[in-house]
């Protein structure tokens, strides 16, 4: 695990938080891959913090799915395979085709035009091919639509269930540039239009629609050859010591 992480600019975080957050950014950038071990000593020395902040960070990404407990007890980055991606999508058309009902339901204008808004970023990410800002504007799109719901206990179960695909999915397509993030951008569109008209129904009908073309892109990255060359650009990217900003 030789990587350095950089600067977090928020001040509004306890230490743990600041842990989890680096680490969140380095799986969701792709910098830490799937199935990697997580030593947690080597991590609290090069954030210059003690092991009880970085073991209570990895218990709170444990929680959001981004990193899973072996029956060794070993800790490791998320690692999906075909068949847990399949029941991912599974209960993701189950949970949050109902939270897209809620939300068409209960949408104000101005829920609409933040949801517009975090589209329009989508889709700007995608036409840059910024693939870290695709997955990060694609989730922040999503959570918008479970925030809508007003229903903490299904927000709860989607982070659960959605992030940890989120996350595989940030790491395979920055090894994969072939993947058409502009496709994918517009394919939430239909479901963005669904829920501005409050129409529950036609929004379920949109999703899952939509569900199934995320889930025929995706698959394919299961698969996909996976390059150490766009993951050494990103590692490169990270150039401050952690332990500077908490300083």
């Amino acid at each position: 695990m030789a990587m350095v992480f950089g600067r977090l600019t928020s001040s509004t975080l306890t230490l743990r938080g600041r842990v989890a957050e680096q680490i969140r950014e380095a799986i969701l950038s792709g910098t830490l891959r799937e199935g990697e071990k997580i030593v947690e000593r080597k991590l609290a020395s090069q954030f210059g913090t003690s092991l009880a902040v970085v073991r209570e960070a990895i218990i709170q990404l444990e929680s959001e799915g981004f990193i899973t407990k072996w029956p060794n007890a070993s800790t490791h980055v998320t690692k999906l395979s075909p068949v847990e991606i399949d029941k991912i999508f599974a209960c993701r058309e189950v949970f949050e085709g109902f939270a897209v009902e809620e939300a068409s339901r209960l949408a104000t204008p101005q829920n609409i035009e933040s949801l517009k808004a975090l589209f329009l970023e989508m889709v700007d990410a995608a036409r840059a091919q910024d693939s870290k800002s695709f997955i990060r504007k694609d989730l922040a799109f999503h959570e918008k639509i479970w925030e809508l719901t007003g229903n903490e206990y299904l927000q709860s179960a989607l982070r659960r269930i959605i992030r940890p695909l989120f996350a595989f999915s940030s790491i395979r397509v920055a090894a994969k540039r072939s993947f058409d993030l502009l496709q994918d951008a517009n394919l939430h569109l239909p479901l963005l239009n669904t829920i501005e008209s409050n129409d529950p129904q036609a929004s379920r009908k949109a999703y899952q629609a939509a569900l199934a073309e995320w889930r025929a892109m995706h698959l394919p990255l299961v698969n996909a050859t996976k390059s150490n060359g766009p993951q050494a650009a990103i590692l490169e990217e990270a150039t401050e010591p952690f332990a500077e900003s908490c300083g």
